[in-house]
């Protein structure tokens, strides 16, 4: 029985519910806003009766309910607004993560994968690990597949379909993604200039929607279905996520984004042969990570 539980009913947290009504034989959606989500719940049930799915869908405002899920998916805090960064939001969304956590700590969920969504996410996911306890391996943040979307949809407006290690996005998510610059400089083509602009793009493609529509909601959801679809699968599938380093590309006591193998155990490190360039890339984004989390309280020493 494949059972998830998605921490924050919020438009993300639905939206990858919506994705994931196939994938499932039990979605529980937690909040603490009274009966939105057994609303939210009942909504996606009619949806998954139109489409002839088999399955249930319950909400509820009792976190304890959701142990001893196969994927539990953490969604809650507040969301970027038109101007803010990610990292504006730490203050405000680090006592709803460390609150969670706590539900979690000791050890009783031994076989739950957990997907943190909450921005800034390399650094809350670094803080839930620390602060559950669990396996690191078992503990993952939705970064690069988020940020490797939305590349290639630039990348695709620019005539050229980008595939394999080439599309991922690592590093942090944030200012400081890593582009792989120099194998997409050789399998593209691409100029200096060019790179440049592929990566600003890249890197504020969150905020031009954010000002549009005011948040980030499909691309997300759809993301983090594709991390939940591979763990039970069981595919081992290569995905670029957050993981705790330790001492993988020679960093350690940060989560960041790089390749992981995803799979009912987790997610695993994978070590691809980066060049010169994009290793000091990664590196320079472990350093900003790092220096927040020292920042908080969860710094290595």
């Amino acid at each position: 029985m494949r059972r998830i539980g998605i921490i924050g009913s919020g438009k993300v947290g639905c939206s990858a519910a919506s994705f994931l009504l196939a994938e499932a034989d039990e979605i529980l959606l937690y909040d603490i806003v009274p009966r939105l989500p057994v609303g939210e719940a009942l909504d996606l049930q009619n949806a998954a009766e139109a489409l002839g799915l088999n399955v249930q869908v319950k909400g509820t405002s009792d976190l304890s309910l959701l142990h001893g899920l196969d994927v539990v998916i953490v969604t809650a805090g507040f969301g970027r607004t038109p101007g803010m960064s990610r990292m504006d939001l730490l203050n405000r969304n680090l006592p709803i993560i460390e609150g969670i956590a706590r539900e979690y700590a000791g050890g009783e969920d031994g076989g739950t994968v957990f997907i943190i969504v909450t921005n800034p996410v390399d650094v809350l996911t670094y803080v839930f690990w620390r602060r559950t306890g669990v396996e690191r391996h078992r503990v993952a943040g939705l970064s690069g597949v988020l940020d490797s979307s939305r590349l290639k949809t630039i990348m695709r407006s620019r005539g050229i379909r980008v595939s394999g290690l080439s599309s991922f996005v690592l590093g942090e998510h944030g200012e400081n993604m890593v582009i792989l610059r120099d194998r997409m400089r050789r399998e593209y083509g691409l100029s200096d200039a060019e790179l440049d602009t592929v990566q600003s793009e890249t890197v504020k493609a969150a905020a031009e929607i954010i000002s549009m529509k005011g948040a980030t909601v499909h691309g997300p959801g759809a993301s983090i279905a594709r991390m939940v679809k591979a763990v039970l699968s069981d595919s081992r599938e290569v995905l670029p996520a957050s993981a705790v380093l330790n001492g993988e590309y020679g960093i350690r006591n940060v989560c960041l984004g790089v390749p992981v193998e995803a799979g009912r155990n987790g997610f695993r490190i994978v070590q691809e042969k980066l060049s010169e360039n994009e290793e000091s890339m990664l590196r320079k984004a472990a350093e900003n990570v790092s220096k927040v989390l020292g920042q908080i309280g969860y710094g290595a020493g």
